[in-house]
């Protein structure tokens, strides 16, 4: 507002970046920027901390962002948080990861994107539908082997 800037042109949404589906309507945003945990003690009890409060961020994060909406992340811990990346599978996208050097510690900002659908997942899902009708299995056995039906 400082600046001149107007809600049209940019929201600040002051909240526990955990809630964000509390605060935000679904697809409505075009980015993230974040520094978590900013204000919150971790480590202390249980070292996931860090780790569950990322993942659970991207998580919500991911409903409130439009399709190829962007993500930056100030984090401690740039290895940790691309193995949540790999754990939440097809969802986002890393464009860069830059190590930044300071005196006590090398944090890292991260880029990523949102993936609407996971086209892996969609590809593998597709060509098993195919070719399971070459194949002997039932649609329960189907089933039980994917943890999902056939479509």
């Amino acid at each position: 507002l400082a600046e001149g800037c107007n809600t049209s042109v940019c929201e600040f949404v002051c909240a526990d970046a955990r809630s964000l589906r509390r605060h935000l309507d679904d697809e409505s945003v075009d980015a993230i920027v974040s520094n978590l945990p900013w204000g919150v003690m971790t480590g202390q009890k249980d070292v996931n901390d860090l780790q569950t409060m990322y993942e659970i961020f991207l998580r919500n994060a991911w409903y409130a962002l439009k399709d190829r909406a962007r993500v930056v992340m100030l984090v401690l811990r740039g290895l940790q948080l691309t193995r949540i990346l790999r754990k939440l599978s097809g969802r986002y996208r890393i464009l860069s990861v830059n190590v930044v050097r300071t005196t006590n510690n090398l944090p890292c900002i991260v880029v990523m994107e949102k993936v609407a659908t996971d086209e892996l997942r969609a590809s593998v899902k597709g060509q098993l539908a195919h070719l399971n009708k070459f194949v002997n299995v039932s649609p329960e056995m189907y089933t039980a082997i994917h943890m999902e039906t056939i479509e």
